[in-house]
């Protein structure tokens, strides 16, 4: 029953989309301005249909249209939050851009006209190749191009009108570094890795970290094998000091081996500082790890203890019986904040993307990233704000 109401609400709003473009917010007051936004989402929403007729049977939805109809999901919330304050200035435009009919380049092309009007567009990506289509546009007609989720910069070098809101693992790799510098210089600090293009790539972050650094951290990685024994680990930890093990990596059987080793040891002080990908990390609350504490880097952090988090959860299971996703908050929080951003300020809106009065759960601080040959050059702008979320036993502390 669940399920089925869950599939029937989603009949019914992905009809909204159906021809790719919806517009909202049509009445606005004579005395307001009326600003263009567009949103693009990848719903698939052909694959859901044979022409009119709904073709998707039992209780389920493919895997690919969950994504990006949950970040649709979270923007519809927003705008009924605008509304409710009393914004009714602005057009929001719904695109669909993955059309089994319809490339992304055929979609823009078809809907130039109305898309050349927006002021700014909203964009979850699936795809990187995807990103830079849309951002050349947004470069091409000056338009803010705002990539609300990951993947993240596909690339994109020389545009100062593409917007990064997920940092980049080089963010997040400096963060890690700085916090290491600032908490824990006088830990012992182990560093482990192992062999792989990813892990390679963290740690030569941190090595251009320490030759810019007038205190670098000076850690050698310790690389392991996958079967590492536990031994090869506990031997490198003091038993008079805080220890610190820094995992540069992503891979998930890797991290958990190390909980795994460490997590008998009580009479260490340890904590395990890992990548932003921990965040999806599953059965912490098992007593295999339990007592090991966790540390790792996100861009969001959405505490259900905060009172508009709360609000929209329950919102959300009435409506569609089901529990938000990250993605529908990042869907909410990215058409409210940009939303009223633009109904309030217009064209100068663009200067005040990172202010903090138009913060909705997070805050963002959007610098500009700088090319590396051309100094001068901004190649974009990006959300460096990284929060540091903490676990023990699988509850955030």
């Amino acid at each position: 029953m669940k399920k089925r109401f869950i599939i029937i609400t989603i009949i019914a709003r992905i009809f909204i989309v159906l021809c790719l473009l919806v517009s909202l917010f049509q009445t606005a007051t004579a005395q307001q301005p009326k600003h263009r936004v567009a949103l693009f989402t990848p719903i698939y929403i052909d694959s859901a249909f044979n022409g009119n007729s709904y073709k998707l049977y039992g209780n389920y939805l493919p895997k690919n249209m969950l994504p990006g109809l949950e970040f649709y999901n979270g923007a519809m919330m927003a705008i009924d939050s605008l509304k409710s304050d009393s914004i009714s200035n602005l057009i929001v435009d719904i695109y669909d851009y993955r059309s089994r009919n319809n490339s992304l380049a055929q979609i823009i092309d078809d809907s130039s006209n109305k898309l050349s009007e927006s002021k700014v567009i909203l964009a979850s990506f699936n795809s990187r190749s995807d990103i830079k289509i849309l951002a050349d546009y947004g470069k091409a007609n000056q338009i803010p191009v705002i990539s609300a989720t990951y993947p993240n910069d596909g690339g994109i070098s020389n545009n100062s009108y593409f917007f990064l809101l997920n940092p980049t693992l080089r963010t997040h790799c400096k963060a890690l570094y700085k916090h290491l510098q600032k908490h824990s210089a006088t830990d012992n600090i182990i560093y482990v890795t192992r062999k792989g293009s990813f892990e390679e790539m963290v740690e030569n972050y941190f090595k251009d970290f320490d030759s810019a650094s007038r205190s670098p951290l000076s850690i050698e990685p310790i690389q392991l094998v996958d079967t590492f024994y536990a031994k090869e680990l506990t031997s490198l930890l003091d038993s008079n000091k805080q220890n610190i093990i820094f995992c540069g990596s992503v891979n998930e059987p890797f991290a958990y081996k190390i909980f795994n080793c460490i997590s008998p040891l009580k009479k260490y002080k340890i904590t395990v500082i890992g990548m932003p990908t921990w965040d999806a990390l599953k059965n912490l609350e098992r007593s295999d790890y339990k007592g090991v504490e966790v540390v790792y880097t996100s861009s969001y952090n959405y505490s259900k203890t905060d009172k508009l988090v709360a609000n929209i959860i329950t919102k959300y299971k009435s409506k569609y019986n089901s529990k938000p996703s990250d993605i529908v908050f990042k869907g909410y929080e990215t058409m409210l904040r940009f939303g009223k951003t633009l109904s309030l300020y217009g064209i100068n809106a663009m200067q005040l993307f990172s202010d903090d009065i138009f913060k909705v759960i997070n805050q963002l601080d959007i610098q500009p990233v700088y090319n590396k040959e051309k100094p001068s050059q901004i190649d974009y702008y990006e959300n460096t704000k990284i929060y540091f979320i903490k676990k023990i036993d699988g509850i955030v502390k």
